[in-house]
């Protein structure tokens, strides 16, 4: 990983060395004050549903998961929140509108390859409209049904988000609220 691999310091060029700070082993600038503190990136996923009650997937054309289909998702702009993370990104994947309804998940992703991340995981609303790859990240996209979702799942969407929204175990009652809301179910 390429943070693990900093030789200099990014701000004046001096050797990075190793330093006990804070109780912890950390690289630090031999000239200057300059810590690098090694934080995990900030992303957003979508479980975008319609008013079928279908959810959107994206099929990946690149790895990790290349092949594989995934939630909409990707690491947030220094310029942007979450939630707008995520609106982006369905738009960038799928070519859908996506209304963010409220917070469904948050959970810290140790083993991606590419840097480990917080991921925040979004109830959106969506109309049924056919979705558009728009990304070179994507091949695909389409709506399923939660009973009839495709066998190979990347990031571990299906047993981490999908499975616990097909059977409404383990998210809080203000989740079905909102999806009961977007399908036009009485409570």
């Amino acid at each position: 990983m390429w943070h693990r691999q900093a030789k200099h310091c990014p701000i004046c060029g001096a050797a990075l060395v190793e330093a006990t700070i804070e109780a912890r082993a950390r690289q630090r600038c031999s000239a200057c004050a300059f810590v690098l503190y090694l934080n995990p990136a900030c992303a957003a996923a979508g479980v975008v549903v319609n008013p079928r009650g279908e959810v959107l997937l994206v099929k990946r054309a690149i790895d990790p998961w290349k092949g594989y289909w995934a939630l909409p998702a990707g690491y947030q702009e220094i310029d942007e929140g979450p939630e707008l993370a995520i609106a982006r990104e369905v738009a960038e994947e799928a070519g859908i509108e996506a209304r963010v309804l409220g917070l469904l998940d948050l959970f810290f992703i140790e083993s991606d390859p590419r840097k480990p991340a917080n991921v925040a995981v979004y109830l959106c609303g969506a109309e049924a409209v056919e979705p558009r790859p728009l990304s070179d990240d994507v091949s695909d996209a389409a709506w399923f049904a939660l009973h009839a979702l495709p066998e190979k799942i990347g990031f571990d969407n299906y047993r981490r988000i999908l499975s616990r929204l097909a059977d409404r175990s383990g998210y809080p009652p203000s989740t079905w609220s909102h999806l009961d809301e977007l399908l036009g179910r009485d409570r």
